[in-house]
């Protein structure tokens, strides 16, 4: 990817000192994102930057990819850790939605498929906003020529997150404490970028109180990636996620 900025491909050479391996830049017109990194594990000789081809410049997108790699390598090799599902999330979801929506027009089979996808799409955040406000924050800081294309980037993730507030399936929706990490995201997103709006339609769904309790606690953990996990279980407990994933030493 040679339209990539300097500071971006510092980044990634960033990776590449720290773990002995080379990124490999793979496009991808399936992705969902803009980019994704996966890290060299397993004997793999590289990483993979996998990217949709596009106009749009890729700099926050790939930064922001390298700032999860970077976190991790930049720990002790003690101190590295996968966070892996107990298996425990979806009955934990279909709990939720049986209490707080009725089924008695839904399918079991329905309920199951709901609480699974739910139950992923809402680990997978419970991880990535909390570590990826750190990013955000960081790339803000240390990089502020990247500032026009990290302010796209985020306001792009924002009318993405916005439509989950409709999100259905049959008469179920996302249960409401599943949504404190993005509704702590919009509120992170104005504050960085100096606006109002972002936050406005949580207000409505009923969860922007978790959502900025999630942000007090953002702010209150030391920003260290040493610190990370700390974050992520602090969160956990206020959404009363605990018990759904555990830290298992990483392996390379």
């Amino acid at each position: 990817m040679k339209n990539l900025r300097p500071e971006t491909l510092g980044m990634l050479q960033r990776i590449e000192a720290l773990s002995g391996r080379p990124v490999e830049f793979k496009p991808d017109g399936s992705l969902t994102l803009r980019a994704t990194l996966q890290l060299a594990r397993n004997g793999a000789a590289s990483h993979v930057l996998r990217y949709r081809p596009t106009n749009e410049p890729l700099d926050y997108w790939v930064a922001y990819q390298a700032g999860y790699l970077l976190r991790l390598l930049e720990l002790p090799p003690a101190e590295r850790f996968d966070f892996a599902g107990t298996g425990t999330a979806p009955g934990q979801v279909e709990e939720l939605l049986a209490t707080g929506q009725p089924q008695a027009d839904d399918a079991r089979s329905t309920l199951t498929q709901f609480a699974e996808m739910t139950a992923h799409w809402a680990m997978l955040n419970l991880r990535s906003y909390a570590i990826g406000m750190r990013i955000d924050q960081w790339m803000a800081d240390e990089h502020p020529e990247l500032h026009a294309l990290q302010a796209a980037g985020m306001d792009s993730l924002q009318q993405e997150n916005v439509r989950l507030l409709s999100k259905r399936m049959g008469k179920m929706s996302i249960p409401v404490p599943l949504l404190g990490p993005v509704a702590a995201y919009a509120l992170f997103a104005d504050r960085l970028l100096n606006k109002t709006a972002y936050a406005i339609p949580y207000r409505a769904a009923g969860v922007l109180d978790l959502g900025a309790e999630l942000l007090a606690i953002l702010d209150k953990v030391p920003p260290a990636a040493d610190h990370d996990r700390e974050l992520v279980d602090a969160w956990a407990a206020a959404i009363g996620m605990t018990g759904w994933y555990a830290w298992i030493p990483y392996k390379p």
